[in-house]
């Protein structure tokens, strides 16, 4: 008896799945203007991965998509060159001092630098929201799908 159990529908499914999901939260990140240089936007790539018992849905995403998401607690001082390369795409205005000396970059970067460790950021739950969204419309598809391979297998056992 060959591979008693395969679960093609759930697998097409979840691949649809996957690639909406991908979908809204890069929906979210320009709704919600998260866009600095593009990386975490444009390098978005998802995919189905199965296990000997399980599928998983899989978002590469960029290493920094964390922070994005959930945010920095205060305490430490973020990567200034990641800072300064965010200044660089983002038209960032710095205000003049009481002097009217505006900033340098580099200065303008350790400011920033020094409240994100100060205060910290807030997390944008852009890809909490976009799974949660997308999987509202799948639920029902993702339920239907494994009652379609379960049948398959039932009428599998019984013809054995």
């Amino acid at each position: 008896m060959d591979e008693l159990v395969k679960f093609d529908n759930l697998k097409r499914v979840l691949e649809e799945f996957a690639v909406e999901v991908r979908n809204k939260y890069q929906d979210n990140l320009i709704e919600n203007n998260r866009i600095a240089y593009g990386d975490l936007l444009n390098t978005v790539e998802c995919k189905v991965k199965s296990g000997k018992n399980s599928y998983s849905v899989v978002l590469n995403l960029q290493e920094y998509w964390w922070y994005v998401e959930n945010g920095r607690r205060s305490g430490k001082f973020p990567p200034i060159d990641n800072i300064l390369k965010w200044i660089e795409w983002k038209p960032i205005l710095p205000k003049p001092d009481k002097n009217g000396k505006l900033p340098t970059p580099e200065q303008l970067a350790f400011l920033i630098g020094r409240k994100i460790a100060d205060e910290g950021t807030e997390g944008t739950k852009d890809l909490t929201s976009a799974i949660n969204d997308v999987y509202k419309v799948f639920r029902e598809r993702i339920y239907s799908a494994i009652s379609q391979d379960m049948d398959k297998v039932t009428i599998k056992l019984f013809q054995y």
